[in-house]
């Protein structure tokens, strides 16, 4: 009887847990690399004016501007710049 309660007990407090739960929203810290600032500034979709279908539009944008050029060669690029702010990486990748 006792173990069955604290099943149950768990179980609601999981459910609760789970229907209370919403989406994250969150900036990427300044020592984050400049891929994790734009990561962060365009992630959900629909959350930045830059890239309104978030990731996946970012990705066909370095598709289609950089054709010559492999994706993770530039994304290895700008991952390795830790600029402090979303602002600043835009800057120093202009």
């Amino acid at each position: 009887m006792r173990r069955t309660t604290l099943m149950l007990t768990a179980a609601l407090v999981m459910s609760l847990m789970m229907v209370f739960a919403g989406t994250a929203f969150a900036e990427a810290g300044a020592p984050a690399s400049c891929v994790g600032h734009e990561a962060s500034n365009i992630s959900p979709p629909g959350s930045s004016d830059e890239f309104p279908r978030g990731m996946p539009e970012l990705q066909a944008f370095i598709r289609e501007n950089f054709p010559d050029t492999p994706p993770g060669a530039l994304i290895s690029t700008v991952a390795k710049l830790h600029e402090g702010s979303h602002e600043a990486c835009d800057e120093a990748t202009e």
